[in-house]
Order: structure tokens, then C-alpha cells, then sequence
């Protein structure tokens, strides 16, 4: 116990000594490891926010960290590596391009590219393509697309085929982008400008069109018109045909005879002469 004691006694004698003859150095050190630590905070300490993924790229290792992908919240890391953040959510950015059509005229192009990034393969992306993604891959790419198909077509073609050719574009789009590991939702086309004049001799040529159709379908109307007149008579001509066959003298006798026996029933007063008429039916006269 005394042994101990006098250990204590003499550790602490020599702090003392220690810190009197050091002090001043130890004071600069912790300044400056403060100093050090206020300078790299912002590489040391690593916030990551909602929507957001990073990508770890180590100086001493093996570069960018493959295999893991960091998740929201704060990380620490050593300030002479790297973090890597992008935006995984739902994003979009428009553009517009000058495109030869497949007679040489230039067409303007207005679209829209809505696209996300995969968390599971940002590594491979930052790896391959990088963080400026948008201009190495995305706007490349699209604008490569739109110009090959819209070369394959005339103007004409391009006015009366452009659901055809949105579909193609988003469809090509998605399997280009695959590759460089961004996914595409859709690239809608938003407007299409063709040539002043071109676009005028299109809507004239439409408007023609149209007048053809109308004057078409008004034949179509008269002929079908004319077709139910030519039925319609000929079902009466064969109805008369019918009537007059049937009608023989002795059948009109017949019913001139039963028209006067029901007109003799009728209560006004009147003067029968019978058999007085060409065919010998009787003749009905009134009181007046």
C-alpha cells in the first residue's frame, strides 16, 4: 500500500514537471488538431439528406467502393477520401434541337427527358460515367436518338406520324440509357417546328384532303339515297302489280256490292235505285 502511494506520489510529481516543461507545445498541438478538425469538417463529416444516395471513392484502397452504397443520415470518413452524393429521386429537364429531316430540311425538336438513378448501380454509374452524367450520357444520348429517327422521315410524314414517332423515341431512349445505367421514364415530345413554308403546303394539303373526304362521303350519302328510291318504287310498282292482277271485275262487283249494302245500313235518309249504274250496281242517292 505505502509502495503505491509513493508510486502516485511520484507519477504525479512527474506530471506536474512534465506539463511545466511542455506545456506550451501541448497547448499549440491541441490547437492545431482543433484547427485541422474545423478545416476537413465538412469531409470528415458527411450528411446525407432524404432522396439521396453516395458513393464512397477511397485515396488509399482501391478507388471507388463498389459494393456498398451510403444511405441517408451522417457518416464520418477520413478527409483525404471522397463522398460522392446524387439525387435518386424522379427528375426532369428540357431541351431542343435542330434535326435534318430525311429530304435535308431542318426541323426543331422541344422535349422533355423524366429520369432516375438506380441506388443499386450508382457506384457503376460514378465508376464509369461520372457525377456530370446529364451532359457525358443523358442529353447525348436522347439527342442522338431524335436525330436518327427523325432523319428516317420526311416532313409530311413527320406532321402525320408523331405518336409513332414519340413511341420510338421513348423506346430507344430507355434501352440506350440502360447501358450507362440511368433509367428513363419517358422523353415526351413537346413541340415539333417544321419550315414556314413546308408546314403551310402540309395544312393546305390536309385542309384538301379533308374537302375530298366531305365530297366523298356526300356521294356516298346521295347514291345510298338513290339506291333506297329505286327499292322504295320498285317494291310499289311490284305492290301495284300485286293489286291490279287481283282486281277482277267480278271481285269489284263484289265489293261495290258490299260497300252499298253497308251504306244502306247507315241511318241518313237517302234514295237506292238499283241497278242503274254501267256495272249494275245500284245507285245511292241523298235526301238533298
Amino acid at each position: 500500500m505505502k509502495s503505491l502511494r509513493a508510486w502516485l506520489a511520484s507519477f504525479s510529481s512527474y506530471s506536474r514537471s512534465f506539463l511545466r516543461q511542455h506545456l506550451l507545445p501541448l497547448i499549440s498541438t491541441g490547437l492545431v488538431l482543433c484547427l485541422v478538425f474545423v478545416f476537413f469538417f465538412n469531409r470528415i463529416v458527411i450528411s446525407i439528406h432524404s432522396g439521396e444516395k453516395g458513393v464512397l471513392w477511397r485515396w488509399l484502397g482501391a478507388g471507388t467502393v463498389i459494393d456498398t452504397v451510403y444511405p441517408e443520415g451522417v457518416h464520418v470518413i477520413l478527409p483525404f477520401n471522397k463522398m460522392y452524393i446524387y439525387n435518386t429521386r424522379k427528375q426532369q429537364f428540357h431541351d431542343s434541337i435542330d434535326v435534318l429531316t430525311l429530304d435535308g430540311l431542318t426541323v426543331k425538336v422541344t422535349y422533355t427527358i423524366r429520369y432516375y438513378l438506380e441506388p443499386s448501380t450508382l457506384p457503376l454509374l460514378h465508376q464509369i460515367v461520372g457525377p456530370d452524367y446529364v451532359n457525358v450520357a443523358i442529353r447525348p444520348d436522347i439527342r442522338s436518338v431524335i436525330r436518327t429517327l427523325f432523319g428516317q422521315y420526311k416532313p409530311e410524314e413527320i406532321y402525320t406520324s408523331q405518336k409513332a414517332i414519340q413511341l420510338l423515341v421513348s423506346e430507344q431512349s430507355k434501352i440506350h440509357l440502360a447501358a450507362r445505367f440511368v433509367k428513363v421514364d419517358d422523353v415526351p415530345i413537346e413541340s415539333i417546328t417544321l419550315p414556314s413554308k413546308i408546314s403551310r403546303a402540309i395544312e393546305d394539303k390536309m385542309v384538301q384532303q379533308q374537302r375530298e373526304g366531305e365530297y366523298v362521303f356526300r356521294l356516298s350519302i346521295a347514291k345510298k339515297e338513290s339506291e333506297r328510291l329505286q327499292v322504295e318504287s320498285e317494291g310499289i310498282r311490284i305492290y301495284n302489280d300485286t293489286v291490279n292482277k287481283s282486281l277482277t271485275p267480278s271481285v269489284l262487283k263484289w265489293e261495290g256490292i258490299r260497300a252499298t249494302q253497308e251504306l244502306s245500313k247507315s241511318p241518313n235518309s237517302k234514295v237506292v235505285v238499283i241497278g242503274s249504274g254501267q256495272s249494275g250496281l245500284p245507285i245511292i242517292l241523298g235526301k238533298d
